[in-house]
C-alpha cells in the first residue's frame, strides 16, 4: 500500500505522461551527485526485441557470475520487475525507501513518472560501481531519460520499425525518423545492431551512425546464426563459431535476439567463455513473451491444442 501511494504522488508530479526532454531528469540527478556518471552500462535501444535481448545477456551474465543491474520498461506484473539490482529484484519495501529518498530530493518539482523512475535506478546503482547495468531505452531514445550517460561500454541496437507514430509530426512519420530518434546519438563506445527487417532500415542504420567513431558490429556482417538440421544453434562471428544448444525460449525472433546478447557479449572484454554462453541462454527469463501455457483455466479450455 505504502508503495502504491509513492506511485500515485509521482504520477502527479507531472501533467503530461510523456514530456520529452532531458533538461528536467539531469537537474534532478545533478540533485543526485550525477549517479549516471559512476557506473558501468551497456544501453539497448529499438522498437522490438529490447527487453529479450537483455534478459539473454543477463542470463549468461550470471553464468559467469557478474553481478548485474537491469532497468526495463514497462513492468508486466508489478514495477518492482524495473529494478533489479545484484541480480535480484527488489522488494516493496526497499522500492519504497528508495523512492522517498529521492522523491524528498526532488522536492515536488515536476517532473514525468518514467523520468523519476529513471533517476531512481541511476540513484540506486551508483551503489553498485563494479556491476555491470543493462539499461532499457524507453519512447526513441534521443530524449528518453535514459540518454544521460556520458560514457557507456556499448549500445545494442535492436530491430527497428515504426511505433510511437502520435510523438511525430504527419511529415516525419517514417523508419528514417525513428532511426535517428533512436540512432542518432549513441555514444562512442561499440554499436552491436541487430538483424533488422529490410535491408533498407540496416542501411538508414548505417548511414545515421557513419560519422559515430565507435566500433560497429553488424548482424551478417560481423556476426550470423543458423539454426542446425540436428536442432542446434550456431553462431559465428570474428572469433570462431559456437556450437549452440537450442535456447529455453520459443519464437525464431529470439534467436535474433540472442545473437545480439551473444554479440555484444563478445566484443566485450569480459572473459565470457563459451560454457556460460552455453548455459546462459537456456535459462533465459521471458515473462509474457512467447510462452506456452501449461496449466491453469486457459489450458483447461483448449485440452489438448499448444
Amino acid at each position: 500500500m505504502k508503495l502504491q501511494k509513492i506511485l500515485s504522488r509521482f504520477q502527479k508530479l507531472h501533467p503530461k505522461e510523456i514530456d520529452l526532454s532531458l533538461g528536467r531528469i539531469k537537474e534532478l540527478c545533478k540533485k543526485l551527485g550525477n549517479p549516471q556518471d559512476k557506473i558501468k552500462a551497456i544501453s539497448v535501444v529499438g522498437t522490438n526485441g529490447k527487453n529479450s535481448t537483455i534478459n539473454a545477456i543477463f542470463s549468461i551474465l550470471k553464468e559467469a557470475n557478474i553481478n548485474c543491474n537491469v532497468y526495463t520498461s514497462p513492468h508486466i506484473l508489478k514495477v518492482n520487475e524495473r529494478f533489479i539490482f545484484n541480480n535480484k529484484e527488489l522488494n516493496d519495501d526497499e522500492l519504497s525507501d528508495l523512492f522517498e529518498k529521492v522523491e524528498n530530493i526532488n522536492d515536488n518539482k515536476p517532473i514525468t513518472f518514467f523520468e523519476i523512475l529513471t533517476a531512481c535506478y541511476f540513484y540506486k546503482a551508483a551503489q553498485y560501481p563494479n556491476n555491470i547495468n543493462l539499461v532499457e531505452a524507453g519512447l526513441f531514445h534521443r530524449f528518453d531519460a535514459t540518454n544521460i550517460l556520458k560514457k557507456n561500454l556499448a549500445s545494442v541496437v535492436t530491430s527497428i520499425s515504426k511505433d510511437h507514430l502520435d510523438w511525430l509530426k504527419k511529415d516525419e512519420q517514417t523508419v528514417e525518423k525513428i532511426v535517428f530518434e533512436k540512432t542518432s546519438t549513441l555514444l562512442n563506445s561499440n554499436i552491436i545492431v541487430a538483424k533488422q527487417s529490410s535491408k533498407e532500415t540496416m542501411d538508414c542504420i548505417k548511414k545515421t551512425i557513419y560519422q559515430n567513431p565507435s566500433n560497429k558490429v553488424f548482424f551478417n556482417d560481423d556476426f550470423s546464426y543458423s539454426v542446425n538440421d540436428n536442432d542446434f544453434l550456431y553462431y559465428e562471428d570474428k572469433l570462431g563459431g559456437l556450437k549452440l544448444p537450442m535456447p529455453n525460449i520459443l519464437g525464431q525472433f529470439q534467436l535474433e535476439n540472442i545473437s545480439t546478447a551473444i554479440a555484444t557479449l563478445r566484443t566485450l572484454d569480459l572473459d565470457i567463455k563459451d560454457e556460460y554462453i552455453q548455459r546462459g541462454i537456456t535459462k533465459i527469463s521471458s515473462v509474457a513473451r512467447l510462452q506456452e501455457i501449461k496449466s491453469g483455466k486457459l489450458k483447461a479450455l483448449v485440452k489438448n491444442n499448444k
